[in-house]
């Protein structure tokens, strides 16, 4: 285990008595966000009740010791970022410790590629513009899903079984609306066929009647892109469905999420 300790029934028995409050609330964060920077984590607890940086990546740290979480080898913003670019996901102490709880495979420490981890925390991070808009009362946060957990999986008119996966799932209130949204994340490294192949996977699910969300309403499509020039790629793709598809999908820029999200649909 790199140096880490052997996860055995009694060192999870003495894990669950030796972690605090904020360790707990910690897990809970990575858990739901499946990979998460440290500023990431930093954010959300700020939300709870703020700790010094260095307190809270010394916590960080700590729980990486005791492989509640474990550190993926790459970091995120350069050698200069120092222990603020470093990403975590649950370790396998972390995981044993959820699994009577939500059950679910352990997973091997792996080292993704760049471009990988890139989007991965684009689309962990709108889990946390979510908690910032919850915390200045815009939204009420009912439900947030990471994939897999977001898939779908539907029968199409063909009678094949098909899988939507999108990046994300969250559903939410509004001071006048409930609003639910598949969440997808572009990088600006799919080509616009891909992208209509995409387009053609939510059109089917919609089109199959499956797929609704708690109040039978088929979701929202809400797509962050980097800037304007990929935004209008997406939206040429978007216009050339009919107009009942088209109503289908959002598209805005990841500056825009916490104003998209706290907007209703159309």
């Amino acid at each position: 285990m790199n140096g880490r300790p052997y996860v055995t029934a009694h060192y999870l028995a003495d894990l669950r008595t030796r972690l605090t409050e904020v360790d707990w609330a910690i897990v809970a964060d990575v858990r739901q966000m499946r990979l998460a920077s440290a500023r990431d984590l930093q954010a959300l607890q700020q939300l709870r009740a703020p700790l010094q940086v260095r307190s809270f990546r010394r916590r960080l740290q700590q729980l990486h010791e005791l492989g509640v979480l474990a550190r993926l080898e790459r970091t995120v913003g350069g050698q200069r970022a120092g222990s603020a670019g470093f990403v975590y996901r649950l370790g396998s102490a972390g995981q044993r410790l959820l699994a009577n709880e939500h059950g679910g495979a352990i997973q091997r420490p792996w080292t993704p590629r760049p471009a990988w981890l890139r989007h991965a925390l684009a689309a962990s991070h709108l889990y946390v513009v979510l908690r910032l808009a919850e915390a200045e009362q815009r939204l009420r946060l009912l439900d947030y899903q990471p994939e897999p957990l977001a898939w779908r999986r539907f029968q199409a008119v063909g009678g094949q079984a098909v899988t939507l996966k999108p990046d994300g799932f969250a559903r939410y209130e509004l001071p006048d609306a409930l609003v639910s949204s598949f969440l997808e994340v572009d990088c600006a490294s799919e080509s616009p066929a891909t992208i209509a192949r995409k387009l053609g996977v939510y059109i089917a699910c919609w089109q199959s009647g499956q797929a609704l969300d708690s109040s039978g309403v088929f979701p929202e499509t809400l797509w962050l892109v980097p800037d304007q020039r990929r935004r209008a790629v997406l939206q040429r793709v978007i216009d050339q469905h009919p107009a009942e598809a088209r109503r289908l999908f959002r598209v805005g820029c990841y500056d825009q999420a916490r104003q998209l999200f706290t907007e209703p649909p159309p």
